[in-house]
């Protein structure tokens, strides 16, 4: 521990908070007795507690983020009167071993949080004065990434609620026989053997050759979890095939948020265990592509499925060291320049049957954007297997979805994807009824400039996108959880590139530009929220971009959702559309990863270019309802139902003292 006497935290047993840093700048009594003489080993929270504990959950929580500062603060301050006495003479060589092994992989985390919050800091104090280069554009690309990495402290520690169990608690036979008694002889074996051996729950489950044993483990490892204390919120195996089916013809999802109840019970929410359902098929092999990836954490998603985990994940960041197996290809996307970002958020499930699915959402493979979070997804049908006789250009989707995935999963030229871009081409796209938006880093001339970013936008819309004479009226409303560095007005790049390509639409003639709404969350908006609370954030926009573009503020609207019951839930869904002036109305509904940003969306120079990787789904009524617009409030006709939006309408503008929130403000809460 620590020889600098600490301040006492004021909230005492109230305290919830789970950052590393508040648990090294004040002292918690009552939770340092917990730990008194276990730093070392696996947390039991004992029966019968010294004081009221309302959240076991949360209680463990705290303990393995106060564990691990200890450990380092004992570590620094060897020989110290307060640093823990050593007991390794009486260890086995196995058990110091593998308390070794867990002290230098928290001493290389910490290492690793501690440098990726300097690289924060000094990308912020980089940053460039000019802000139409490429440079500037990808810096604040570059300082998203790391904003995203290291805001949340905690979300290591909650990785382990979520994991497999460590090691050590497998080496406490009580527990695991309890779970495993109703198992056969056979299992009972091999869990005995894995028990003695230090095992995981992910190496016995990546070691099961059949869907009972898969069934089995899963069990097992929902018991031990809430046994533990932990809250282990799962949805049911074998149902969602009904919401799936109830979804058409939208096939839209808001991710349910694990604090707001009210969103248990909707139709369009979705747990991520969900996706992976049975009752869709079962999954033989999977492609991921995201940017912040949890591999232990999705390993356990497809174990509460009952679910095979052959994967293949393309990423550009990795935030856990859990050991995988060889059944798992981990491929890092390297960029074009450092300064761009792979930020694409798309799942293909291949099944038994050799056919697929698609889902392109806008969440990262992490617990944090999972559970209190708003997020997007949509998921397509069932795409079944094309028969041999078919020819290349068979199975298209009405909107060339087909053909534009394959092209934009080429853009890796990566051997290891031509398994998948093989997938898609013997796949049948024919029930798919939206369009792929996609960005990919490059400089993008003539014909294949309209494939990417704005100009893909604007080309779709002017083929099928209609309004009605009074289009001008209807304004452009965006919403995204960070911003860009836009320029030194609205003029400079908004009114110049992206409002004239989300302007388009399949009438010509000149007509003014529509009014621009931007919702993005305020200060006070963070406050409320459910991140708050956990020092968390999912909006790495910070101050230094916003001093030199402080005019978005006359386009701001907050971030309210109670309609959806997602109001304290921060939008890491990014959308874009047109509403009517009723507020009844869209003719064009964008779902995707990319922020409002040159990076994301491209920026015309002598040609087009884009500096990441993006993807999104544009629904264009003509092609799902037949009609011209969608409605967003409950119509007399039941024939076209509503469009899902998860935000509040009419929008709320900020008020004369509202500020957007910028990642700065975290500081001021530590």
């Amino acid at each position: 521990m620590s020889s600098i006497a600490k301040k006492p935290c004021p909230y005492m047993e109230k305290c919830y908070r789970k950052n590393p840093i508040h648990f090294s700048d004040m002292s918690h009594p009552h939770l340092e007795k917990l730990l008194a003489n276990r730093l070392d080993d696996a947390i039991e929270i004992p029966a019968v507690l010294h004081f009221t504990c309302n959240d076991r959950a949360q209680l463990l929580d705290q303990l393995k983020v106060l564990q691990m500062v200890l450990r380092k603060e004992r570590d620094k301050n060897v020989g110290n009167s307060l640093s823990m006495p050593s007991n390794s003479s009486s260890q086995s060589p196995t058990t110091s071993d593998t308390k070794n092994d867990l002290k230098e992989k928290a001493e290389k985390h910490n290492k690793m949080m501690e440098q990726r919050r300097q690289d924060k800091l000094g990308q912020m104090d980089a940053e460039a004065e000019a802000l139409f280069t490429a440079k500037e554009e990808g810096e604040s690309s570059k300082r998203k990434r790391n904003q995203e990495l290291s805001t949340s402290d905690a979300s290591v520690t909650k990785k382990i609620k979520q994991l497999s169990i460590e090691k050590g608690n497998y080496s406490q036979g009580s527990q695991w026989s309890a779970s495993a008694s109703q198992s056969s002889s056979t299992s009972a074996e091999r869990d005995a053997s894995y028990a003695a051996t230090g095992t995981s729950i992910m190496d016995m489950y990546q070691a099961c050759d059949s869907e009972k044993s898969r069934r089995d483990v899963r069990q097992k490892a929902i018991q031990m979890m809430r046994r533990s204390g932990y809250v282990v919120s799962v949805a049911e195996p074998g149902e969602f095939a009904v919401k799936y089916a109830l979804s058409a013809p939208y096939h839209l999802f808001f991710t349910r948020v694990e604090r707001s109840k009210e969103t248990y019970g909707q139709q369009f929410s979705i747990t991520f265990p969900e996706i992976l359902d049975r009752s869709l098929g079962e999954i033989v092999n999977s492609l991921h592509l995201n940017f912040m990836v949890d591999a232990g954490w999705l390993c356990l998603q497809y174990l509460l499925a009952g679910q095979r985990t052959d994967m293949m994940i393309l990423y550009a960041d990795r935030v856990d060291e859990e050991k995988l197996s060889r059944n798992i290809t981990m491929i890092h996307v390297e960029m074009p320049s450092r300064y761009g970002c792979h930020h694409t958020k798309i799942m293909i499930l291949q099944y038994k049957d050799d056919g697929i699915r698609v889902v392109v959402s806008t969440a990262n493979l992490y617990s944090d954007d999972w559970e209190n979070r708003t997020q997007g997804l949509w998921i397509s049908p069932h795409l079944p297997l094309l028969p041999e006789s078919a020819n290349s250009t068979d199975g298209e989707s009405p909107t060339g979805f087909k053909k534009d995935l394959e092209r934009y999963l080429s853009k890796y030229r990566h051997p290891a994807l031509t398994q998948w871009v093989w997938a898609v081409r013997k796949a049948d796209f024919s029930a798919v009824n939206v369009f792929l938006i996609a960005s990919v880093p490059g400089t993008h001339k003539d014909v294949e400039a309209d494939f990417w970013g704005h100009r893909r936008l604007a080309y779709v819309l002017s083929r099928h996108a209609t309004l009605p004479p009074d289009a001008p009226q209807w304004p452009i409303v965006a919403q995204s959880s960070s911003i860009g560095s836009l320029g030194p007005n609205y003029d400079s790049w908004l009114s110049k590139e992206i409002i004239p390509s989300m302007s388009r639409e399949t009438t010509k003639g000149l007509k003014s530009q529509p009014n621009f709404q931007f919702i993005y969350p305020s200060i006070e908006n963070y406050k409320q929220s459910f991140d708050c609370r956990n020092l968390s954030c999912c909006l790495p926009y910070s101050a230094q971009v916003h001093s030199k573009q402080e005019w978005i503020e006359s386009y701001l609207y907050q971030w309210r959702a109670t309609r959806t019951g997602r109001d304290r839930a921060m939008p890491h869904i990014k959308s874009y559309t047109r509403i009517s002036p009723d507020l009844k109305s869209i003719p064009w509904f964008v779902l995707t990863s990319a922020n409002l940003s040159k990076a994301a969306w491209g920026v015309q120079r002598n040609n087009h270019y884009v500096m990441s990787y993006e993807a999104g789904v544009v629904f264009i009524p003509k092609f799902i309802t037949g009609a011209t617009t969608f409605p967003i409030q409950d119509e007399d006709d039941p024939a076209v139902p509503v469009f899902p939006i998860s935000y509040d309408l009419p929008l709320s503008r900020y008020g004369s003292s509202d500020k957007p929130f910028v990642s700065e403000f975290l500081r001021t809460r530590l």
